[in-house]
């Protein structure tokens, strides 16, 4: 059984989490480095870099264009041209973690990126961002009493993001630069979870066999007991 969303937990720059999370005792560093390579061979970095932020963005500048008229044509020009491109993701080593749930686990998938900000009149600058895409995984038993690895929603809260551009910007650009901030805690939650889920989706109906059995056991051996599939 698998059930992956389009909903995720994004930090920008800043690695945050709404609950604090320990790893998951006895995981082995092989099981973590083959989880993290087979996502590498899933084509998860390519997926990130090819996200089209753009169409999003423009919609997002909707609600404060009387406000932008007021400020002058200018600012609006800033707006109307405003570019966003992913650039150089890398994928950092998967982990697993515990949770106060029974039969339950959390996959944690780490990676950064960088956001490269291109306006009309100002010069490009670059946002590092660090993403923390988080999944649950849970026990279901099978009709035939065995147990099954379920996959819960993949989480990416858009109130975690954290930006910092580190440029010195003229007041205009500052308050469009401000607006840029503020609309892509929403933005980049939507679209790379749209773009980006389906590869986790299909990453987790692929897992080895033999990692899945070890998942399994290790869920379990938080409740003191293991079990043989």
């Amino acid at each position: 059984m698998l059930n992956v969303s389009s909903l995720f937990v994004l930090l920008c720059g800043l690695l945050a989490s709404s609950s604090a999370q320990e790893v998951l005792a006895g995981v082995s560093s092989q099981l973590l480095n083959d989880l993290t390579q087979g996502l590498l061979r899933a084509d998860f970095l390519p997926s990130l870099q090819t996200t089209g932020l753009q169409k999003s963005l423009s919609s997002a500048f909707d609600g404060v264009s009387g406000l932008l008229d007021i400020l002058g044509p200018p600012l609006t020009n800033e707006i109307n041209t405003v570019r966003i491109q992913v650039k150089n993701p890398q994928l950092l080593q998967v982990s697993i973690e515990s949770t106060p749930q029974r039969k339950e686990a959390t996959v944690r998938v780490p990676f950064t990126s960088e956001l490269i900000v291109q306006l009309l009149t100002v010069k490009p600058f670059t946002a590092n961002m660090q993403s923390d895409i988080k999944v649950q995984i849970r026990l279901e038993k099978n009709v035939g009493g065995r147990y099954e690895l379920a996959f819960g929603n993949c989480r990416l809260l858009p109130e975690a993001i954290w930006i910092q551009t580190g440029v010195q910007l003229a007041p205009a650009a500052k308050f469009v630069v401000a607006n840029i901030e503020r609309n892509l805690k929403n933005i980049v939650a939507h679209d790379l979870g749209r773009k980006v889920c389906p590869v986790i989706n299909k990453w987790l109906y692929n897992l080895d066999q033999h990692v899945v059995k070890e998942l399994i056991n290790l869920v379990l051996l938080q409740e003191k007991y293991q079990v043989t599939i």
